[in-house]
């Protein structure tokens, strides 16, 4: 993998990653052996923004950013429940890591990363020097939910940016404003593909893209509160959420037909689906008893209509999510792409101490 782009709980969750793996990135065999299970106990155990996560003394401490500057919040929370420490300049140089935020300033795709900061139209710094746990957090930002993470930005060493290929083109004197406003990367495109993919244009950066829409199903009409944050749950405005659903369908529809024409290489997984229903809708035909070793439709249907929040969840639960990820990535890559990704694998057993804690 030379490139990874995230948005939203992508973001968080790699960012856990990186900083478990001492801001590198593991091969498959140390994070099945080391990391996984380290994500795995954090997930599990450790709410990372609610009242019980935040506690007394943090009511005292954060006082007035819990109304005005919770982004903020998060991203201290984020070192101190889920350890991610570090500053973006710690990342390491592959594979290249953009986190995709939303700048309000511009409406534009601000993304972040080791050597970069900015978007096209407000230009872009070389030395980005924040920390990672506030790049994240600003990626995750749920507007009005979280709201936007404000950020004073260095006053030299800004360049004006090319607009088709996000290099800088000349020396700016200084950035437009003081302070920048980020919100969640989902906010301007939910899928993380810009820095990658442009529609009817070759790949950027690699030879074969995989994109991931983890994303819901569009919620029932509810109301961001602080009330309901501190309870872990998130939600965000009607408004955002039916053109947030609208930006995803559309994007992933260019990129899939750009897979079908042969524009690009690459592959769409979409969570919610079963390997049965990945086998009808190709037409492959497999012995009733096969489908033992996979989720079944109703589990795969669960793990996808998991509420996104920020709470600890049950071990059963967080292993329904990792193996449908898992298997979805897996039936997806071998059935589509078979010459890249030749053998379809069971997801691996659990060890005999821990198979209490995956029965759902």
């Amino acid at each position: 993998m030379t490139h990874l782009s995230t948005v939203s709980g992508g973001s968080l969750v790699t960012a856990v990653i990186m900083a478990q793996a001492g801001m590198q990135w593991p091969t498959s065999a140390r994070y099945e052996r080391e990391i996984y299970p380290r994500v795995r106990e954090l997930l599990t155990t450790a709410d990372l923004f609610s009242l019980r996560a935040i506690g007394l003394g943090g009511l005292v401490r954060f006082n007035h950013r819990l109304l005005s500057h919770r982004a903020s919040v998060l991203a201290d929370l984020l070192e101190e429940r889920w350890g991610v420490t570090g500053s973006l300049g710690d990342l390491p140089n592959a594979p290249v890591w953009w986190i995709n935020t939303t700048c309000l300033h511009t409406g534009k795709n601000w993304r972040f990363a080791r050597r970069e900061m900015g978007d096209w139209k407000f230009g872009l710094h070389h030395e980005p020097p924040y920390r990672l746990a506030e790049a994240a957090a600003a990626s995750a930002a749920v507007p009005y939910a979280i709201g936007a993470l404000t950020l004073d930005l260095p006053k030299e060493g800004w360049f004006v940016a090319d607009r088709l290929n996000h290099k800088a083109s000349a020396r700016r004197e200084r950035p437009p404003t003081e302070r920048v406003r980020l919100w969640d990367g989902g906010a301007y495109e939910n899928l993380g593909l810009e820095a990658l993919y442009k529609p009817g244009q070759a790949l950027r950066h690699c030879d074969f893209l995989i994109c991931s829409d983890a994303s819901a199903e569009l919620p029932p009409d509810s109301r961001p509160s602080l009330l309901g944050l501190l309870s872990g749950r998130l939600a965000s405005p009607r408004l955002f959420d039916i053109t947030s659903d609208q930006i995803r369908a559309l994007r992933s529809r260019m990129f899939f037909r750009d897979v079908l024409d042969k524009t690009v290489r690459g592959t769409l997984i979409k969570m919610g689906r079963s390997t049965r229903e990945i086998d009808i809708q190709v037409g492959r035909e497999r012995a009733a008893q096969e489908y033992d070793a996979f989720q079944s439709d109703a589990e795969a249907r669960r793990a996808h209509l998991h509420p996104t929040d920020l709470t600890a969840m049950a071990p059963a639960v967080f292993e329904r999510i990792a193996r449908h990820g898992f298997e979805m990535a897996d039936t997806v890559l071998t059935t589509h792409s078979p010459a890249e990704f030749p053998n379809c694998h069971a997801w691996p057993a659990a060890p005999e101490h821990e198979r209490e804690l995956t029965v759902a």
